[in-house]
């Protein structure tokens, strides 16, 4: 995702952005009936967050301030897909707010517009054992699928399946298999919402399964956006039609922009966020606001979710600066969100 409008809940926005090489996007929740939470599937309670490595301060990519950032990351390290020193960063902030898994916000393998989606798992990864190698503790890697890059594919068909299966397959081939991030001895993979994508059912599912299995050892533990609950068989004058009565099933599910609407419960992920503000990006017009108040929207809608008793909780983001979605350290806030995360992170681990 570029910086794009990622909401849900009621509102129903489709924004099609073109600042930054931003994809389209739109809301996550079902067109009608919400599927059943998909059950937790290990006691180990494990926080992730998602984890934009897009930035370039070689090149202004994605810091450009006529692409709307609202935050500002420090300027040393320089913040860069391909700065060691950079990812070695914000790997050891995100071990010092509590962090487990950082989710890697991947754009796929073939578009040479966005080389940095793998070029940067290389020093991503090489920053993770220098810090391991130093005696840090940095969160494991996981795969947060950009699934915008779908572009409108039938992934019910052979090839639709097999091209879904291939960024599976690109990501985990890049990161060494002692930083994956792992539920259940299994590698995990988050997909964004589902809206760029024509058609979609289990055997699209059922495919990755098999081939990762077959390619691996392992089946994948994937965790879908709640868009994804039913397949979706064509779209008819720009409305989604629904199979439902056969839901789709993965490992777990999660509900996109609690940055903007806090804690709901809703699939087995809980999932929250600081905050968001993206009215600086081009095309939004007045955007999108959920005020911070101060620390206490996030540390409400962290507390609410611990109270769920879900073992996987997700923060949104980590440092998504376009959205104002970030809790990492920024110009305006230090590290104050870091800070404030920790010992909700401590409470979350430790409650039954």
């Amino acid at each position: 995702m570029g910086p794009v409008l990622r909401c849900a809940g009621p509102v129903l926005v489709g924004l099609l952005i073109a600042a930054c090489g931003a994809a389209p996007s739109q809301p996550s929740t079902p067109d009608s009936a919400v599927a059943p939470a998909s059950p937790v599937a290990s006691d180990t309670r494990l926080i992730l967050t998602y984890y934009y490595y897009w930035y370039d301060a070689s090149t202004g990519r994605h810091l450009d301030p006529a692409g709307g950032i609202r935050y500002h990351l420090p300027p040393v390290p320089a913040p860069s897909w391909r700065s060691v020193a950079w990812h070695e960063r914000q790997f050891s902030d995100m071990a010092q707010a509590g962090i487990d898994i950082a989710l890697a916000d991947y754009w796929g393998f073939d578009n040479p517009a966005d080389d940095w989606s793998w070029k940067g798992l290389a020093p991503m990864a090489q920053a993770w054992h220098a810090l391991r190698n130093s005696g840090g503790h940095p969160p494991r890697i996981g795969l947060f699928l950009d699934t915008p890059i779908i572009r409108w594919r039938d992934l019910t068909t052979e090839s639709g399946k097999a091209y879904l299966y291939a960024n599976f397959r690109d990501f985990f081939s890049r990161i060494p298999r002692d930083e994956w991030a792992l539920v259940d001895g299994r590698p995990v993979a988050f997909l964004f919402t589902s809206d760029q994508t024509s058609a979609v059912n289990q055997a699209s599912f059922d495919y990755v399964y098999t081939h990762f299995q077959a390619d691996f050892g392992v089946r994948p533990y994937i965790v879908r956006e709640v868009s994804w609950d039913y397949p979706i068989l064509r779209w008819t004058n720009g409305v989604r039609v629904r199979d439902f009565q056969h839901p789709i099933k993965t490992d777990n599910s999660y509900l996109w922009a609690a940055a903007v609407h806090g804690y709901v419960d809703r699939g087995g992920v809980a999932a929250v966020g600081p905050g968001y503000d993206d009215h600086l990006v081009p095309g939004r017009g007045a955007g999108m606001f959920a005020d911070r108040a101060g620390g206490s929207f996030y540390k409400k809608n962290f507390r609410a979710a611990i109270a769920s008793h879900k073992s996987l909780l997700v923060i949104e983001t980590w440092n998504e600066i376009h959205e104002g979605s970030g809790i990492e350290e920024t110009v305006e806030f230090g590290r104050t969100y870091i800070d404030l995360t920790r010992p909700l992170a401590d409470a979350f681990h430790a409650a039954k």
